[in-house]
Order: C-alpha cells, then sequence, then structure tokens
C-alpha cells in the first residue's frame, strides 16, 4: 500500500513539515475507503505502529485503545458517519510503545463524499501524558514524576533525601507583577538549581511555588551543601533586567528510616518545611521524630481552640498591664492581653497558641471579643465614677486589618458601650510587617477616621527604619523590649534610643518604653522623653480584678 492512495506529492510534503514541528502531537492522515492511515514517525516510536503506514486502520488502532475507553472513542466515530458532527474531539488511554497506558487527545475533522459517505479524515493526536511528566512553567520534571522516581528508588531498597523547597514570599510577587512575571520567576528559579546542582540531584516543580530535590545515597552532610548551593545562587536572580530578592525554606527527610513509603516522606517533607518556616534562619530542617510530635500537638490544639471558639470562647480570658504616664508617675492606660486555659494543654503560653489563632483565622472573632471584653469593663468603671484608666490598648493581627467588618464591629461597640473612640489604641503585632504599607496605611486610616488611635509595637525589631512612620498613620510608638534593655550596654545603643524617642516626639508621636524592669532603664528612657512606661518593674500583667483593685479603684 502507497501513500499516494491517501494524499498527493505536495500533500505528502505538507505533512512531512508537520509531523517534524511537535514530539509531543502526532498527526494522521486516513483515507476511510481503503481504511488505510498514515501516521507521523513520531506516532510510530511511540506508540510502536510498525509503519507509518497502518492497515486496516481501525481495527490497528483501536486494538490499542484501553477497553474501558473503546465505547467513547467508537460513540464519536458513529457520530461523525451519522452527520452528527464532522469534528472529532476524544481524550482516551493508549499503550504506548513501552506497555504502558497514556492519556491522549485525538482531534480531526472528517470529509464526505457527494452520496454522504465518509471519505477523508485527519487530525492530530496530542499525549497527555507528557503533560503528567513535565511541568510547563519550569520545564522541570512534576509532582507525579517525583512520586514515581521516589517509589522506585524505595522498591529498589535504596536510600537517600527527598528534600521539599518553600519560595518565601512568592505570592507578593504575583500580587504585584503579575502572574506571567510569576512563571518568569519560577522558571528563573528553577534553571538556577539546575544549574548548581550536583550531578545526580534530580529537581522537581511540585505544587505551586515548591519545588523537590531527589537526592541517592546522601546523608545529612549533603543535603545541607546541596541546599546551601542553590540558596547563594539565588542571590543573582534575574527577572526582565531586574534583580529579584528571592529566597527559600527547606525541609528534607532521609529514607527509608524516616519514611518506607512514598505518602509518608511527602507528609514528613511538609512537617520539616514548616519547621523551617517557623525557626527562619537558613540552611535546611531535617525531619526528626520530635517534629512530627509538635505536629501532632499543633493538630490536637487547633482542634481544641476550635472547640473553644464555638462554645462562646470557652477558657478564654483577658489580663491588663499597666502602662505608666511618666510624668506622673501613675498607671493611666493599659495593654490588654490574650489568656487561654485547657485541661488538655496545661501552662499552655500565649507564644504558643496566638500564632495558632493566626493561622486558623480564629483570631478574627477571639479579636472581636477581647475588643468588646475590654469596652465592657470600660463601661461598668465608667458606671461606677471611676476614670482613672484613660486609654486601653488592644493587639491586632495583619489578619484581623484584612477583616472588612473590623471597622464598623469597633465602631458599633464603642456606641454600644458609650466609650469615646479616642480611649481605643490598636496595637499592630509582629505580623502587620508583612504585607504592603500602602494597604495596612489605607485600612489603618479607616480606624483613624473613627477616632481611634494607632500603636506600632515591638518598633526597633522588624520594620525597616524611622521612614516607615511617615507612611503609618500612627499616635503611639512602642519600642521593643529587646531594645529597651540594651540602653545598659553600650554608649551606641543608648545614643540610638535617645534619638528614636527624640525623632517621635518631635513630629507628634508618643514614645512608650516596654521592657522597663529596673530603675536604671527606667531613669534612661525617662531622661530620653519617653512618655509612657511599661514592664515588671511596675507589674506584671493582672486578671481584670486585680487590676480593678489596684490601678482603677
Amino acid at each position: 500500500m502507497e501513500y499516494d492512495s491517501i494524499m498527493n506529492e505536495y500533500d505528502s510534503k505538507l505533512f512531512d513539515v508537520l509531523a517534524q514541528s511537535s514530539n509531543r502531537t502526532f498527526f494522521f492522515a486516513s483515507n476511510m475507503k481503503d481504511n488505510t492511515a498514515r501516521w507521523s514517525k513520531g506516532a510510530v516510536e511511540y506508540f510502536g505502529l510498525g509503519s507509518e503506514l497502518l492497515y486496516p486502520a481501525d481495527i490497528e488502532w483501536l486494538k490499542r485503545i484501553h477497553p474501558d475507553d473503546k465505547g467513547a472513542y467508537l460513540k464519536d466515530f458513529e457520530d461523525m458517519a451519522n452527520h452528527v458532527s464532522a469534528y472529532h474531539d476524544v481524550e482516551y488511554r493508549m499503550l504506548n510503545a513501552e506497555g504502558d497506558y497514556v492519556w491522549v487527545n485525538c482531534k480531526g475533522y472528517m470529509t464526505y463524499d457527494e452520496e454522504g459517505n465518509m471519505d477523508f479524515f485527519a487530525g492530530f493526536v496530542t499525549n497527555l501524558g507528557v503533560r503528567n511528566k513535565i511541568d510547563p512553567v519550569t520545564g522541570l520534571w512534576t509532582l507525579h514524576e517525583f512520586r514515581k522516581d521516589t517509589e522506585e528508588l524505595l522498591y529498589n531498597n535504596k536510600c537517600g533525601a527527598a528534600v521539599l523547597i518553600g519560595l518565601n514570599n512568592f505570592k507578593r510577587i504575583n500580587d504585584e507583577f503579575g502572574y506571567s512575571y510569576g512563571d518568569k520567576t519560577l522558571y528563573a528559579a528553577a534553571h538556577k538549581m539546575l544549574g548548581v546542582r550536583t550531578p545526580g540531584t534530580r529537581i522537581y516543580r511540585m505544587d505551586g511555588s515548591d519545588f523537590a530535590l531527589l537526592l541517592e545515597n546522601a546523608a545529612c552532610e549533603q543535603v545541607a551543601r546541596e541546599v546551601e548551593k542553590m540558596q547563594q545562587a539565588f542571590f543573582s536572580l534575574e527577572i526582565e533586567r531586574n534583580q529579584v530578592q528571592l529566597d527559600f525554606r527547606a525541609g528534607a527527610v532521609l529514607f527509608p528510616q524516616n519514611g518506607k513509603y512514598i505518602d509518608q516522606i511527602m507528609s514528613n517533607m511538609l512537617i520539616a518545611l514548616e519547621n523551617a518556616k517557623s525557626a527562619g534562619g537558613r540552611g535546611v530542617s531535617i525531619y526528626t521524630e520530635e517534629m512530627h510530635l509538635k505536629k501532632t500537638r499543633m493538630l490536637r490544639l487547633r482542634d481544641a481552640m476550635r472547640e473553644c471558639v464555638n462554645e462562646g470562647f470557652k477558657g478564654f480570658s483577658i489580663v491588663m498591664q499597666p502602662i505608666i504616664d511618666s510624668r506622673t508617675g501613675k498607671g493611666t492606660s493599659c495593654e490588654t492581653l490574650l489568656r487561654w486555659s485547657d485541661e488538655r494543654f496545661p501552662e499552655i503560653g500565649p507564644m504558643e497558641f496566638i500564632p495558632v489563632l493566626e493561622d486558623t483565622a480564629f483570631i478574627i472573632p477571639v479579636g472581636k471579643w477581647i475588643i468588646e471584653q475590654v469596652l465592657k469593663y470600660l463601661n461598668e468603671w465608667e458606671e461606677r465614677g471611676l476614670h482613672a484608666i484613660e486609654k486601653v490598648h488592644v493587639n491586632v493581627s495583619y489578619i484581623q486589618l484584612h477583616d472588612d467588618d473590623l471597622v464598623d464591629f469597633t465602631v458599633s461597640k464603642l456606641n454600644e458601650y458609650h466609650i469615646a473612640p479616642e480611649r481605643l489604641v490598636l496595637e499592630l503585632t509582629e505580623s502587620c510587617r508583612i504585607g504592603r504599607i500602602d494597604e495596612l496605611t489605607q485600612r489603618l486610616q479607616k480606624f483613624k477616621d473613627q477616632g481611634i488611635s494607632i500603636a506600632l509595637d515591638d518598633f526597633g525589631t522588624g520594620y525597616a527604619s524611622l521612614a516607615v512612620l511617615k507612611d503609618i498613620p500612627t499616635d503611639i510608638v512602642k519600642l521593643d523590649h529587646t531594645m529597651i534593655k540594651s540602653v545598659v550596654g553600650t554608649e551606641k545603643e543608648r545614643k540610638l534610643i535617645e534619638f528614636i524617642i527624640s525623632f517621635c516626639n518631635n513630629v507628634g508621636i508618643i514614645v512608650c518604653a516596654e521592657g522597663v524592669e529596673n530603675t536604671t532603664i527606667m531613669g534612661i528612657v525617662n531622661e530620653a522623653g519617653a512618655g509612657l512606661l511599661q514592664g515588671y518593674y511596675f507589674d506584671k500583667p493582672l486578671r481584670v480584678e486585680e487590676f480593678y483593685n489596684k490601678y482603677v479603684k
């Protein structure tokens, strides 16, 4: 059987050109009258057809289709024969030359003779199996291939390490520059890693902005060196002639000792990566059993806190720490702090449970509960004719500020309890340092417009510089306790504190010195001009009843 039964010389040349245009798409042309089909050379090799000319075309092709998919394939051909549609577009599984079924998509068009019989059929088959193997953005192997390769190593009793890499702040790149720029960043990051990897290290694109490394016969030292090389390579990342600051955290699992099957390895990789992100710093976090126990405790903690929130904030309470007016020495305001008690987690502190509230967004309803509790207490004191406490400070996180209802809720509660807005101070916690300053400023301004005061907490530890004060509409700056403790150190540290306080005083911002623990520190910050003082030298956070008896009465 010759090609000219299917196409003339010109069409044959055109077919050859198209067949060379892609290694993932296979072209065909079929003469329906004599049941012959010509296939591109790539199809012959990939599907093991034997030759470019297939006869009988229908039987030879159909026998390679997965039994479960033959019905859909034949139904589509029946529709073409009955003139329901001349277009063919079907996905099915096809047996390749290696004996594996792969998903393909077949598109084609049927022509008919004058009597309406099927005459000529042509189109192309796209190998969807490739999509499962190669990531189209980075050109790396995919998650599917990572699982397959790791399972193969485990099956052959090989040892090694699997490393999960998570890019930091990649969402910000997408938000600020768009997804196209984000894709270019992923591509550049992937090829930086490819350029410095040790021969034999396999790199994969996982979900989102995560990557994975697979190292055979590797121990902790080799993993650490491989990760360090890649982190250093990221220092010179360039996208569209712009230098991009990109970094990552990495979590690794040594197998088979910490993972005997693929799902266990992937679960432990995530745990190790989470540990690396929470710990901060560079390098790689190697999975340990202690991390698993910590993760299990965290999941139990989340469930317990969800239960308590849903049961009317059971176990939650507030404490108050006085803030001293440096001119009078009296406690004229206070900071409200959250506490939580549960018999399942004895002696748990806010450093452990507040991050859980933020991660789960339970901080939104809990934060509103705190605001209402504070205003309720102020109202009770007012009704008793007690006015010693002029202002109350309440901490708010980045997540809370993104609650569009928070402004209206706060204003409604101020009105309900007849509290003047200027008596409420919202303190921005450390989590507010992430994100865009302009967006943060807009949200804070909504509170300012209602007369509510804003305090910048932990100043001196994470904010870039004093320049941020010109953008954020703040009334009070609270110097971080670690910064305050340093004033008893070198002259340079003391001068820095004095400069910050002087600057704030000159632009009308009140400075509160946190962490005042002795007379030496109190004397220094007092002399420097701090308007407010807070710390254990004056008092610890107190239960509301104790605070009432000492500072309100």
